[in-house]
């Protein structure tokens, strides 16, 4: 079958679709990537064909003009616990689902009609998509493909969708979810989608913001209740090109910290990140523990950041073949970093300052699990100091991070889940 990957304009967003790629790939199927021109060397350096379609990105345009408006504060991009916990009133949610809808049209908008052009040329049987890629589904039902959401952490989109359509219907509304284009100040998502869907002779459904089915690399304490019930799929970590110095290659003599810095936030001045100042503060309070300290991502920071000798940078090192040696990871929370220590038995300590998306809340989750420590907002540099001699001293956070790994690994890899695919493409793509 032919199958389509429809990847979000971030490099991170497309390394956690790879092992899946290359496991149906391996199977036979042909294989496809398509996204904003931008993602084309990061899909290229996967070893996966790739189709640029519609503009390039506007979505740091919008933000930028956030960010000049002054609404954003240092916590614009992190969901927190209150946001998804407790009552939810229909015009809160109408607020979020409307911010949902003014990103969709303005940066999608322009590539839902390149994207449906070449699917229907193509002819894909399963089209795979990340949620913040909402022209996806549009052009995948207009080429009659069986689609579905491959998440990227927790599922904001989908429980916002649910958490909108309980409120919804518990008001005696008109349930969406019908073939007619629901009217823009009864449900705007649905309205967007439907309207957009409409050009392309394709009926409103739920499957346009759901899809046909979910598929989620989380384990079950991680996830967002609320959204739909998804398959579950084992996490593969995987770092992109993967050139392991000699010195990372065996296990130290005693501890070896990673300290995982954001790419994404290096390349996109409006996400959060450590300033050198910050960086140094927190190297210079590690500087006098018997540990080795690998400072991974670093590139932008080198020239401006004198390290101990009890510490390295380094521009790129394969997480999923370091962090085997490490005793704890320290990161920003990114999903790629967060599962990859999930997956090798890591104890983990998130830095809550430099957090985006739903890396707070996972990482609450994991110290709920008693396998991590998520450092405090205010003097980030004395918190991790604290935090990483309790991931170091105390016993109790390497055997739950064992377990967790153990745990993490009785689920389905990619290659066993290809005959999955298999059955749900051919039971939802049009005939």
């Amino acid at each position: 079958m032919r199958v389509l990957f429809a990847n979000f304009p971030l490099q991170p967003h497309l390394l956690f679709m790879v092992p899946l790629a290359w496991a149906l790939r391996s199977a036979g199927h042909t294989v496809q990537v398509a996204g904003h021109p931008e993602s084309a060397p990061h899909a290229a350096a996967a070893g996966l064909p790739f189709v640029p379609v519609g503009e390039p990105y506007r979505g740091w345009e919008l933000m930028r003009r956030k960010e000049a408006s002054g609404t954003a504060g240092r916590d614009r991009f992190v969901i927190k616990r209150e946001y998804v916990e407790g009552e939810h009133t229909r015009e809160l949610l109408l607020n979020l689902v409307e911010g949902q809808v003014k990103s969709a049209d303005v940066i999608h908008g322009p590539t839902i009609t390149d994207l449906t052009a070449f699917c229907r040329s193509w002819r894909p049987d399963l089209v795979l998509w990340d949620p913040m890629f909402p022209a996806a589904p549009i052009a995948a039902e207009a080429a009659g493909a069986a689609h579905a959401r491959l998440l990227p952490g927790q599922d904001y989109y989908g429980w916002l969708r649910n958490r909108f359509l309980d409120v919804h219907r518990a008001e005696g509304r008109r349930s969406p979810g019908g073939t007619d284009v629901p009217e823009q100040d009864d449900d705007p998502l649905g309205h967007w989608l439907g309207t957009w869907a409409s050009r392309y002779g394709v009926p409103f459904s739920e499957t346009l913001s759901l899809g046909h089915f979910t598929v989620d690399l989380l384990p079950d304490w991680a996830r967002l209740q609320g959204g739909p019930e998804p398959l579950s799929m084992r996490y593969v970590p995987h770092s992109g090109r993967a050139i392991l110095p000699r010195r990372f290659r065996e296990r130290p003599r005693g501890p070896r910290v990673c300290l995982v810095l954001s790419t994404t936030a290096a390349r996109q001045s409006l996400f959060p990140s450590a300033t050198f100042e910050e960086l140094q503060e927190i190297l210079d309070v590690l500087a006098d523990l018997p540990v080795e300290i690998v400072v991974a991502g670093a590139g932008p920071w080198r020239g401006s950041v004198d390290p101990p000798d009890n510490a390295v940078l380094v521009d790129f090192v394969p997480l999923h073949e370091l962090l085997p040696t490490c005793s704890a990871v320290i990161h920003t929370g990114g999903f790629n970093a967060f599962g990859s220590a999930l997956h090798e038995g890591v104890p983990q300590l998130p830095l809550r300052p430099w957090m985006q998306f739903d890396s707070l809340l996972r990482a609450e989750r994991l110290a709920d699990q008693g396998a991590g420590i998520v450092s405090a907002p205010e003097s980030p540099a004395a918190s991790v100091r604290r935090g990483l001699i309790r991931l170091l001293d105390e016993p109790g956070f390497q055997e739950e991070a064992r377990r967790l790994s153990e745990e993490t690994r009785t689920r389905p890899l990619p290659a066993e889940m290809v005959p999955v695919f298999e059955e749900l493409a051919l039971r939802h793509r049009a005939t």
